[in-house]
This record gives structure tokens, C-alpha cells and sequence, in this order.
């Protein structure tokens, strides 16, 4: 991400990869009076690339016909965040 944020005003693109296991958090909800108290929650669902029942409506998709793979579709969604389970250099 810092990288592409560096990069954001030259005329390049970046291409990522990310495992099929891999699970990010939606943002959070918004908050709501809740009169029983507790704190509310720092993360959003859970984002599983191997669950597509997971998946929210994404934000922008977009679908393309190429010759030689044939249909290309890309799904976007905005302010999903990896989960961490370590913190390690």
C-alpha cells in the first residue's frame, strides 16, 4: 500500500497478488447506542478470499473480454484491511 501511495503520481500500475486463504476485516459498523454498555467493536466482518459467501457487494467491478483468456472480471472493495495474527519484524 505505501508503495502505491508513493507511486500515485507517476504513470505506473501495480499489480498485487494475495493467497486464496487469505482474511481481511470490513470496516467497522457504525456505532449505535447499545443500553447494555461494552465496547464496540475495532473491526468489521470477517473478508475470507476462499468464502465468497463472505463477500460484501464490492464497490466497483468491472468485466472485460480478452483474446486470449477470454472473460476477465475484477472486484474491488473499498477500506478492507488484512487481519493480523502476528506482529513480527
Amino acid at each position: 500500500m505505501r508503495l502505491a501511495w508513493l507511486l500515485s503520481d507517476l504513470p505506473v500500475e501495480l499489480v498485487g497478488r494475495l493467497r486464496y486463504d487469505r482474511v481481511l476485516r470490513l470496516a467497522k459498523p457504525p456505532r449505535v447506542y447499545d443500553p447494555k454498555g461494552g465496547r464496540p467493536p475495532k473491526h468489521g466482518p470477517e473478508f475470507r478470499l476462499a468464502k465468497p459467501e463472505t463477500w460484501p457487494e464490492p464497490a466497483v467491478m468491472t468485466m472485460n473480454d480478452t483474446p486470449r483468456y477470454g472473460k476477465a472480471e475484477a472486484r474491488a472493495w473499498d477500506r478492507v484491511h488484512p487481519r493480523l495474527s502476528r506482529r513480527s519484524a
